[in-house]
């Protein structure tokens, strides 16, 4: 074999080895854009099945709460009405300064809900944010690798197309509205 024989089986073998880099980097960022997008859908269905779940778990405390609130009221006003007691005689009274202190300063907790659920609201809205980031990043990468040299000769022999960046819909863009 001479050294023209041996040259070309080089250069051969250099061509195969970069054509074997090239192809398993571009299906590596496909496969990342696939994943990151993927990313996204599992946020979005976290938001789905989260939200509304929050919303009713927060409206079956705030009307858990208005009951007892009103309950407690009606009782201490039947208890004053059954005793005919005076405003003076109930200060004296230690069941009726509980049932007053417990409807003056009551333990409130469905501001807690409230604040649990805006916390939950902002959390999701992150992670959904993180993803769309990340799937535009992954976007970016793969479309740079398969139109610039050499990847573009690589990914029109293996017919891969840019792919196209996160934008939301028109509707998405709109804040989330909880009624409660």
């Amino acid at each position: 074999m001479g050294p023209g024989a041996t040259t070309a089986i080089i250069i051969v073998v250099i061509l195969i080895i970069i054509f074997i880099v090239e192809y398993n980097t571009i299906k590596s960022l496909q496969n990342k854009v696939k994943q990151s997008r993927s990313g996204i859908d599992v946020a979005l269905t976290k938001r789905f099945d989260l939200i509304p779940n929050l919303v009713e778990c927060v409206k079956g405390y705030c009307e858990h709460e208005e009951k007892v609130l009103t309950e407690l009221t009606k009782a201490r006003t039947d208890y004053l009405k059954s005793k005919s007691l005076s405003v003076g005689e109930i200060a004296n009274d230690k069941t009726k300064n509980v049932l007053l202190l417990a409807e003056r300063y009551p333990a409130l907790k469905a501001s807690n809900q409230f604040m649990e659920l805006q916390a939950s609201l902002e959390r999701t809205e992150s992670s959904l944010a993180a993803a769309r980031r990340l799937y535009n990043s992954d976007v970016t990468m793969y479309n740079t690798k398969i139109q610039t040299f050499p990847g573009n000769l690589f990914a029109s022999f293996m017919g891969a197309k840019p792919e196209e960046f996160f934008e939301a819909e028109e509707g998405a863009k709109e804040k989330v509205k909880v009624k409660i």
